[in-house]
């Protein structure tokens, strides 16, 4: 799974990847050690009379569904199971109509061995940002005042590992663990973030779609081990991105 991610990329740099303008309210969210519930930018085509607008934003990292309590939910709610996000009530409103993706230079991920974990950075071997599906969604308390603001939230689609066998990196990222973020390919990404709503069968189509191709787009990324300083997320500077010996 995806739970701590980099991304250092200025918000004007990275509306320039992205080819995207910036969203009301944009911030700067550059950290090389986000963890769920922090801020992160999102990229989202609005609709624009006949043409779609792409924007970036900034979101809470963690679902919000309009009709949860309290801000507490989104702590649960940072990854997406792809194989039920059509099904469960948390996300499948937002996979229906608020698809987003959620751009990143890396993600962390720990691996058990001799009675402790070693974390790895899995990253774009181009050095690009990678692009994983996300879902988004507004929130406000339910008894919210009119000049309370609402709350901006998205989570991360994860689905299936390589299986074990593959060779190179698909090889490691099986051995690294069971769950994976997905990412989107330059074709899916138009597809995947058109304004409008889907029915359910065709969002169901989409995300097997995003799944399907998942392990072709991952080839093109690399996995090394990094400082145990990364579980510790007080720790924020770009040495921990940085490869160390396992």
């Amino acid at each position: 799974m995806c739970g701590r991610y980099v991304q250092s990329k200025a918000a004007g740099q990275l509306s320039l990847d992205l080819r995207a303008g910036f969203g009301d309210g944009l911030q700067e969210t550059i950290s090389w050690n986000i963890a769920p519930t922090a801020a992160v930018p999102i990229l989202v085509d609005r609709p624009d009379g006949d043409r779609a607008h792409r924007e970036l934003h900034t979101a809470r990292w963690g679902l919000l569904p309009i009709w949860a309590k309290d801000k507490a939910q989104s702590a649960r709610a940072f990854n997406a199971r792809s194989e039920t996000v059509a099904d469960k009530p948390t996300f499948r409103s937002a996979v229906r109509s608020k698809r987003c993706a959620v751009p990143a230079d890396a993600y962390y991920e720990w691996h058990a061995s001799g009675g402790s974990k070693q974390p790895y950075a899995v990253r774009r071997a181009d050095g690009a940002s990678h692009l994983f599906a996300g879902l988004y969604e507004w929130w406000r308390p339910q008894d919210a005042e009119a000049h309370d603001p609402w709350v901006l939230s998205c989570t991360i689609l994860t689905g299936p590992s390589p299986d074990h066998g593959h060779d190179g990196v698909l090889g490691e990222l099986a051995w690294l663990h069971d769950r994976m973020p997905l990412p989107l390919s330059e074709e899916t990404l138009e597809e995947w973030l058109a304004p409008g709503k889907l029915t359910k069968p065709d969002a169901e189509h989409l995300v097997n779609r995003v799944r399907s191709e998942a392990l072709h787009v991952a080839s093109g990324w690399e996995v090394y081990p990094v400082s145990r300083a990364v579980g510790n997320v007080r720790n924020d500077n770009a040495e921990l991105l940085q490869p160390v010996s396992a």
